[in-house]
Formats: structure tokens, sequence, C-alpha cells
């Protein structure tokens, strides 16, 4: 699409010091499925240090997933419309659409009223450094239409269009 709006890229802040030795230490843990010690860490996890350590692990989407499902049960205020993000890029980008449904139906319902259009906006600025696909927009505008919110789903594919995404025919 020549009139497409340039999709706009928010650069992630890099970890530095404590922050920096905390996400790589939990890597590494996670790489190793060492779950013990990541449980000593867990009081520490805030949504920087979720978010950083998803971008790490982002091309395998099954330990984002594990690890994003872990941190919400172990840490329920690491997350934030960020991590939400950075997990629905992975798994979209790999084809996991009913887990990545599941999730935005999640926060779907449980979020408040302007958080459709902040979540588009997440996922919109975390599109490049995720390496994205337009899956993720397609799976968000189906989960609109599924919950009923045809206003949220309109809006969505609006959006969608003016930044050159055009859903597949399933959506």
């Amino acid at each position: 699409n020549r009139n497409a709006i340039p999709i706009p890229h928010k650069r992630n802040p890099e970890p530095k010091g404590q922050d920096l030795d905390f996400v790589n230490v939990a890597h590494s843990h996670l790489i190793q499925s060492d779950w013990d010690k990541l449980d000593k860490l867990s009081d520490r996890l805030d949504s920087f240090r979720v978010k950083n350590i998803l971008v790490k692990i982002q091309k395998d989407y099954v330990l984002s997933l594990e690890f994003f499902n872990w941190t919400k049960t172990r840490n329920p205020g690491s997350h934030s419309l960020e991590t939400h993000a950075i997990i629905l890029h992975s798994l979209t980008k790999n084809r996991k659409f009913k887990s990545a449904e599941s999730i935005l139906r999640d926060i779907l319902v449980n979020g408040g009223v302007d958080l459709p259009a902040k979540l588009f906006d997440a996922l919109l600025y975390s599109y490049r450094e995720c390496d994205s696909t337009p899956r993720v927009f397609d799976s968000l505008f189906k989960t609109f239409a599924h919950l009923k919110k045809f206003r949220n789903a309109t809006d969505t594919f609006m959006q969608m269009k003016d930044y050159g995404f055009l859903p597949n025919v399933e959506s």
C-alpha cells in the first residue's frame, strides 16, 4: 500500500546495571529450564525485566509462552501491555493463533475501555523490534469480532489499513 503510514519504531531501552545482570541470569536459568532458580528471582521481576527477557527469547515461542504464563502466576504485576505485545508477536509469527487469541481475550475482557487503542499501539510500536508479521493484527481483529466488539474490530481494521496491513480472508 503506497499511501500507508510508516510503521513507527520504538526501541525498548536496553537494561543496564542490576537490570542487565538480572535479565542475563534469568535468561540463563530459562534456557537451562531451571525453574527452581527462577522461582527465587520471581519477586524481583517487573515489567521492564520481563519485557527484556521476552525479547531475548522471542524466537522460541514455546519457552516464551511458558515464561509468560509462569510470570503471570508468580508475579502478576510484572506484566504490561508491552509484555503482552511481545508474546503476541512471538505466537502469531509462529502461527500459534489459538494461544494468541486466548491471551487477547483475557486482556480484552478484563481490560479498561481505552485498552483496545492502547493494545493496538503497543503491538504497532513493538512490531519492528519483534520482526513481526501482519498476522498479529489479524488476530486482534478476529478476537474483537469473536467477542462481538464490532466497534473495536472496525477501529482496528481502519488502523490496520492506515498502516498498510490488510486482514486476511479468514479474519
